[in-house]
């Protein structure tokens, strides 16, 4: 294969950029002295010198023809290079003496500085120990197996002792236990014979140390000099991510693997991005080495599984498929091999041991090489984050900060929640080096929301503010990683309270706890109105005071929820009764009737607060007491009523629950819905009912006695029960709202790819739902429209509007309404969301997993290597190749042809000119 490249001083567009300047500005010169001449030779004699100029200034650009042959049947290496970010990472914790090693191979120090042989002695000490280990406890091994791993390991300790002068480092009595192993054949020894390799494995452990040890005295040794090449090799070291290092190690330093490999293997090299593969380099199409990768490592994770299957033509072989030896063996590929250069830190995708078992069964083994020290950094990382999703804003955030503390023990540590650079929380600590700890925080945001709140349009009412706030850890000056120190805590704030109105006919047992439960709680603002005959207000109290009836419609539609006990139906005026229906009905506002043994809420009629009602009433009351509550299917399966994740014992919770002591005999409506039944004498009777009317909805509790829930247990569950109720039956606040429409988006975050609803409000010039209106939803993004939603109405609802987005990617997106009769000037509320980025906890482990790279080899017949290794993969993959690649270049800038060529077009000119009387 030819080709032609150009490596001269030039490069090859500027260099023509140049040549065709001079080749216009030659040919207009040279026309000018030929305008008596023949039409062709007025053209011509000017382009031949043109062209002579042409090709003498190409000459800067170095034209060279490239040969390339290929003699024999190459190998095929492809090298996948892990692209994550953790490949991004600094190793400055690894031990000095690998320190040196690695620079020595990066060329950053003089090669032959410090002796290896102690560190190679220890990790094939380590690696012979461990891969014992993990043999042995196969459940079926066998005396052979016992026989042949004893061997290995006799074997790698006699290694050892004759390359060490101490020999008390090696001992006989560590040896002749494994030469009697090593020749036993009796099968019935087996157990014991594994214990004694057990045994042995674990001697062999401070062995190693001493090795390693040993190793570090010699490298600090050479530190300690005063040779200034070798401090400014650490630093070089120190200051270069594993990334750069793997990238040098292929392609910049002296013994570069790319170009080493690629003379007699077909060599491509890949990018691990997430879960696509990027192919970055091509052995055979490649012209010259470049100096860096065309890629970086910014994959949110790691997957060392999809990127190598799906970029390898190999027949998948499962578990489960057939293991036909033959088979097997056909579709091995011998002169294929894999080099992964990883921290082996996978974390996404299916079990890369599965893969390299896979593809090792196809004849294609992984040359695993580990990249980082397997050691964690001293380091301090936010991993997790524990708060509430909404808070009130009167109300104090509450949660937890999860740091993984790898610090030295004693260290002053700063953990502290900020907004836009203001402190709200603050806490000094002392790190512990304990791994995972909690952090727990407690502050108010009320100052912020009130603030934040002000800058917003004064005719847009924002119900909940959205809030970003970054809980960090400060870094500390010698910790490995600062930008993993930090998270994000997205929640809304809830700028108005809920409100609540309260009537009852008497000062009852249920109304006074209930009253307590709720005032109590600072996100309600309650309002409570008793009223009639026996009470202090003997006509019904109105007015906009506390404990007294709204005077408006208006003003009572700015509640979310009334709970009605028995109130005489006599206090009201009618058109007060048609504001509560239209409460329910139009403004989906919540109500709870709470019966009682008076009876008063059947005296409301068709024509007032009647068609509210779920139930119909009996003619007949119950003289037996309840002895049991239950839920129905229908109630076990809702939220509101869960207090139990096991639904066996969510219902146990409710029959542990103190019964009713009397009960109103009611039975359900068609389309209403019994949540909890009493049972009164071995018959379920409806206890609680709901129902959907028009825009709300309606609750219904047959009894006045939930106050006996407190029995025991106070208000452990009795709040909780009411709280859970209230929010069920009332409207879900939406976001934000102007004059005519309001807007929800759901919660201020969501994951990747989620796709979120859209719910919005519509109200006609009249205030009253507008249910013949063509509604879409805008999604912005940076200022620009990326997504139009069509809205659906919702069929239970009038005025109520639904859809859904597609999937988002990342990014701040706001929610806009389009719709039919109104202008966009009118439509002003626009809710906010977030979608996060990709979840990563890549700088979160900064140790390299030796275990999984060693595993990965084993099971595909490769070999593990550590970075400093890297030199032995040319004569590990030398085998596959039983070719080469014959390159050649033939210097066409330097060539007679060239010369001949413009020398030609000169005599050519000459001659013409000559011809036609010119000098």
């Amino acid at each position: 294969m030819t080709s032609l490249r150009f490596v001269g001083d030039l490069s090859i567009w500027i260099g023509l950029a140049i040549a065709a300047v001079v080749c216009v500005l030659s040919w207009r010169y040279y026309r000018r002295e030929s305008f008596d001449l023949p039409h062709r030779l007025r053209w011509f004699l000017p382009l031949l010198r043109s062209l002579a100029f042409f090709l003498g200034v190409l000459v800067l650009t170095g034209p060279v023809l490239h040969h390339r042959k290929i003699i024999g049947e190459l190998g095929n290496v492809k090298i996948y290079v892990d692209a994550s970010q953790s490949m991004g990472l600094l190793d400055r914790h690894a031990p000095v003496g690998r320190k040196l090693l690695i620079a020595e191979q990066q060329g950053w120090l003089a090669a032959d500085r410090i002796d290896g042989s102690l560190l190679d002695l220890a990790n094939q000490l380590g690696d012979i120990r461990r891969t014992t280990l993990q043999a042995i406890q196969s459940e079926d091994i066998t005396t052979e197996q016992v026989r042949r791993l004893s061997n290995e390991l006799l074997a790698q300790l006699t290694k050892t002792r004759d390359a060490l002068t101490d020999e008390s480092t090696i001992t006989p009595q560590m040896l002749q236990p494994l030469a009697t192993l090593a020749s036993s054949t009796d099968q019935a020894a087996v157990d014991e014979s594994i214990s004694q390799l057990t045994s042995l494995c674990e001697v062999l452990a401070p062995t190693e140390q001493q090795l390693r040890d040993a190793f570090e005295s010699e490298a600090q040794l050479l530190v300690d000099s005063t040779d200034e090449s070798v401090r400014a090799a650490l630093a070089m070291f120190d200051e270069t991510p594993r990334w750069r290092r793997a990238e040098r190690s292929l392609l910049n330093t002296p013994d570069a693997l790319f170009a080493d490999l690629k003379q007699h293997h077909n060599v491509e090299v890949i990018a691990l991005h997430n879960q696509q593969p990027m192919e970055l380099l091509d052995g055979l199409n490649t012209t010259e080495t470049p100096s860096e990768l065309p890629a970086t490592p910014d994959a949110a994770t790691t997957d060392l599984t999809s990127g190598i299957t799906s970029s390898q033509d190999v027949a998948a072989i499962s578990t489960q498929e057939s293991t036909d030896t033959d088979a097997v063996q056909a579709s091995a590929k011998t002169n294929t091999a894999i080099v992964l250069l990883t921290d082996g830190q996978h974390n996404s995708g299916s079990s890369p041991l599965q893969t390299a078992r896979m593809l090792g069964e196809q004849g294609i083994p992984f040359y695993t090489v580990s990249y980082g020290e397997a050691r964690q950094a001293p380091d301090l990382a936010v991993t997790g984050l524990e708060h509430p999703e909404t808070v009130f804003r009167k109300d104090r955030v509450r949660g937890a900060i999860i740091v993984r503390d790898r610090m030295p023990v004693g260290q002053p540590l700063v953990a502290e929640i900020s907004h836009d650079g203001e402190v709200l929380w603050q806490q000094q600590l002392l790190t512990q080096n304990t791994g995972e700890r909690r952090i727990e925080f407690e502050f108010g945001i009320g100052e912020l929301v009130d603030r934040l709140g002000s800058q917003l349009a004064a005719d847009v009412k924002q119900h909940a503010i959205a809030l970003a706030l970054t809980a960090r850890i400060a870094p500390l000056h010698d910790e490995a990683e600062p930008n993993n120190n930090q998270r994000t805590i997205r929640l809304a704030a809830i700028t108005q309270n809920y409100r609540l109105l309260m009537l009852d006919g008497r000062s009852r047992w249920e109304t006074r706890y209930l009253r307590n439960v709720f005032e109590r709680d600072t996100q309600w603002n309650v309002n409570v109105v008793i009223a009639g005959q026996g009470t202090d207000e003997e006509t019904l109290p109105r007015g906009k005071g506390s404990d007294q009836f709204p005077e408006t419609r208006d003003e009572l539609f700015e509640y979310d929820l009334i709970i009605f006990g028995e109130v005489d139906a006599t206090l009201f005026v009618d058109h007060e009764l048609t504001w509560i229906r239209e409460f329910v009905e139009t403004r989906g506002g919540g109500i709870v009737f709470i019966d009682g043994q008076r009876g008063r809420l059947r005296q409301f009629t068709e024509q007032n607060l009647g068609p509210l009602f779920p139930v119909e009433w009996l003619p007949t009351s119950l003289a037996t007491q309840p002895t049991i509550l239950q839920l129905t299917d229908k109630g076990s399966r809702e939220p509101a009523l869960t207090f139990e994740l096991d639904s066996q014992a969510n219902q146990r919770f409710w029959n542990e629950l103190p019964a009713p002591h009397t009960i109103t005999n009611v039975t359900a409506l068609p389309g209403a819905e019994v949540l909890v039944e009493a049972v009164v004498d071995g018959s379920p009777l409806p206890a609680i009912v709901t129902r959907s009317y028009g825009a709300g909805r309606v609750l219904y509790l047959a009894c006045d006695e939930t106050w006996r829930w407190r029995y025991k247990a106070a208000d452990t569950y009795h709040q909780r029960i009411w709280n859970q109720l209230a929010k069920y039956v009332m409207p879900r606040p939406f976001s934000t709202s102007d004059e005519f429409v309001s807007v929800d988006t759901g919660p201020v975050s969501y994951q990747n790819g989620a796709s979120p609803d859209v719910r919005i409000r519509l109200l006609g010039l009249d205030g009253k739902p507008a249910t013949d209106a063509t509604v879409d939803a805008l999604v912005w993004k940076n200022g620009r429209v990326v997504s139009t939603i069509g809205l659906t109405p919702d069929a239970d609802v009038p005025g109520i509007y639904r859809g859904r987005s597609g999937s988002l990617d990342e990014g701040e997106y706001e929610v806009s309404v389009r719709a039919s009769g109104y202008s966009q000037d009118a439509l002003k509320a626009r809710s906010q969301f977030v979608v996060l980025p990709v979840e990563s906890s890549e700088l979160e482990n900064t140790a390299s997993n030796e275990a999984l790279l060693q595993q990965m080899a084993a099971e595909s017949g490769g070999v593990f290597l550590r970075e400093e290794q890297m030199g032995k993969l040319s004569a590990l993959l030398s085998p596959l190749s039983n070719g080469r690649v014959v390159e050649t270049d033939t210097l066409l800038w330097q060539s007679y042809w060239w010369f001949a060529a413009i020398i030609f077009l000169l005599t050519l000119e000459w001659f013409l000119r000559k011809r036609a009387g010119l000098l």
